[in-house]
C-alpha cells in the first residue's frame, strides 16, 4: 500500500484489516482498491470499494459479512465475469474498465489484476458503441428536445430546475456514446477522471463542467446547444426502449 494517501489512520487500518483476510481466502486471486482512495481524493467520510477477482462464486465469503469500523463495499467477479462487466452492450450500463485503469494493486501474487488492467484498456480502445444504443439516442433527443425548450419558454422556475436535473443523466451518456466510449460510472471522480477522453464535440469537457456549474436556465440551454451538435453524430435508425425516457412531460 506504498504510496496511498489516506484521510484518516483508521482507513489505513482497516484496509490492512481487509486486505489481510482477503489474502487468507484461497479462493481470493487478486485485489484491488477502486473508488476516491485509489484515486487520492477520499475524505475522512468515505468508504472503501474494494475489488476481487475470485476464483469462483465468492458471495458466502466469510469476509463479506464480518463488520468493519468503516463501511465497505465488496465487488466479487471471477477474471472472466469482470472482462464481461468491460463493454457495456445495453442502455445505461457501466464499464467496470475503469475502475481497473484507476485503481491501486493492491494484491496478485499471479499477475490476474494486472492483465485484467490490461485487458480494460484494450477492450476500450476497440470498443464500438452499439448501433441499438445510438438510436435509442437519437429517438430520446428528438423526442424530449422539444419539451426542454417549451420548458425554456413556460418560465416556470421550478420546471427549469427540473428539467436541467432530469436530463443531465441521459445527455453524459449521450456525449460517452457519440466518442464511442463505454459508460464511465456516475461516480464524479469516475466522470471528471476521464473527461479528456471525449474529442466529440472538441470542447466536451468544458461544455460538460460548463452545464454542471451553471443556474438550471442556463444550463438547460446549454444542454439544448450540445444536443443540437450531438444528434447528427447519432445513428437513428428508429425509436429502441422509449421506457427509458427523462421524466419531462
Amino acid at each position: 500500500m506504498t504510496g496511498l494517501e489516506f484521510p484518516t489512520p483508521l482507513h489505513a487500518s482497516v484496509l490492512c484489516e481487509v486486505l489481510s483476510e482477503l489474502r487468507a481466502d484461497p479462493g481470493v486471486r487478486g485485489v484491488m482498491l477502486a473508488g476516491s482512495l485509489a484515486r487520492g481524493t477520499a475524505r475522512a467520510d468515505s468508504d472503501l470499494d474494494v475489488l476481487v477477482v475470485g476464483a469462483g462464486d465468492m458471495r458466502g465469503a466469510l469476509w463479506r459479512s464480518r463488520k468493519h469500523r468503516l463501511p465497505i463495499d465488496f465487488l466479487a467477479h471471477t477474471a472472466t465475469g469482470w472482462r464481461n462487466e468491460f463493454a457495456p452492450a445495453r442502455i445505461g450500463d457501466e464499464s467496470w474498465g475503469y475502475a481497473f485503469l484507476d485503481g491501486v494493486v493492491l494484491y496478485d501474487p499471479e499477475g490476474i489484476v494486472g492483465r485484467l488492467t490490461a485487458d480494460a484498456a484494450e477492450i476500450h480502445a476497440r470498443y464500438r458503441v452499439p448501433a441499438s444504443i445510438k438510436a435509442h439516442y437519437a429517438w430520446l433527443w428528438n423526442h424530449v428536445c422539444p419539451k426542454m425548450q417549451a420548458v425554456l419558454r413556460r418560465d416556470d422556475p421550478t420546471e427549469i430546475g427540473w428539467a436541467a436535473a432530469a436530463v443531465t443523466n441521459d445527455l453524459v451518456r449521450t456525449v460517452w456514446a457519440v466518442n464511442d466510449l463505454p459508460n464511465p460510472s456516475l461516480d464524479l471522480g469516475t466522470f471528471q477522471r476521464h473527461l479528456g477522453s471525449l474529442t466529440v464535440p472538441p470542447d466536451a469537457p468544458d461544455r460538460l463542467a460548463a452545464i454542471l456549474r451553471a443556474s438550471p436556465r442556463e444550463a438547460l440551454q446549454l444542454q439544448i446547444e450540445l444536443i443540437a451538435f450531438l444528434k447528427p453524430h447519432l445513428a437513428a435508425t428508429g425509436p429502441a426502449d422509449e421506457g427509458a425516457a427523462t421524466g419531462i412531460r
